[in-house]
């Protein structure tokens, strides 16, 4: 069964399970704890980087490579590019949240030097991961659609309408994380610099954008197990999809309201920094 694959016999060690709840179970309230603590006294700045936060970011990509074996549906084969569903998880699960963990480490103060001339080749692989996904789950709603057609039970249009909804909230609004990333190859740590020197806490906002992106990633793939496993309803993995897309922003809103003129949150005001960056 599904249940006994994603669970017992595929997860090697619990090893997806633990470092899952390494992840979420001690990330999301370090997030909200320092959010919080921050807000009562802003002398003290929330950390990028540290033992702790390192730890966070290997247990996050430990938990989203440990889940690529499990991703199989349709087919007995690891990436299988037929089973849709399991490219949903590989690519949309694994993928994304690996993406989001490269732009806090990117933004963490701990990224190393020898990386940065790659920077534009890790972004055009993430975009295709990004465009792919998202085409992949374009084309496994329009199938179900399909199916549902030649089904003499059909499933009922409200259920169809969630999961319509379900979908493209787990797809298109991927697409946006380009936009985000796009500092990084083309203003540099330059640009970065710049950015700094106008906003001195802009670092913060950029790091909790990833850790936060990467924390609801992973906490939506969850979710959709769940929901495989028949533990959580389709309304309920609606809902927690919502949390997970709305976590960042409400993050970066918090770190605005926190540091007020010491960051920025409109993108158009550190993009027009990039004159300083690598085009420049």
């Amino acid at each position: 069964t599904v249940r006994r694959r994603l669970w017992t016999r595929a997860d090697f060690m619990h090893i997806h399970a633990v470092s899952g709840a390494y992840f979420l179970f001690l990330g999301i309230p370090w997030l909200v704890y320092s959010h919080v603590t921050n807000a009562l006294d802003t002398s003290v700045p929330m950390a990028t980087s540290g033992p702790f936060l390192t730890s966070l970011l290997v247990a996050g990509l430990v938990n989203a490579l440990s889940a690529v074996p499990m991703s199989k549906f349709n087919s007995n084969k690891m990436l299988d590019m037929r089973d849709l569903k399991a490219n949903g998880f590989t690519f949309g699960g694994t993928g994304l949240t690996t993406m989001c963990l490269y732009i806090a480490w990117w933004f963490s103060g701990d990224y190393p030097d020898f990386l940065r001339p790659f920077d534009i080749p890790i972004f055009l692989f993430w975009a295709l991961v990004c465009a792919g996904t998202t085409a992949n789950w374009e084309v496994m709603l329009q199938q179900n659609f399909q199916a549902n057609e030649r089904r003499r039970v059909k499933v009922p249009e409200k259920e169809m309408r969630q999961k319509a909804i379900l979908y493209r909230l787990a797809s298109w609004p991927n697409l946006t994380q380009l936009s985000f990333m796009y500092s990084i190859p083309f203003g540099g740590a330059a640009w970065l610099q710049q950015c700094t020197a106008q906003w001195p806490m802009q670092s913060t906002p950029m790091y909790h954008y990833g850790i936060a992106s990467a924390m609801g990633y992973a906490l939506s793939m969850f979710s959709e197990t769940l929901r495989d496993r028949k533990l959580v309803t389709l309304e309920q993995d609606l809902l927690v999809l919502i949390v997970g897309f709305t976590f960042p922003m409400v993050s970066v809103l918090l770190d605005g309201l926190t540091y007020g003129s010491a960051v920025t949150i409109s993108p158009p005001e550190y993009w027009a920094l990039f004159g300083f960056g690598h085009l420049g």
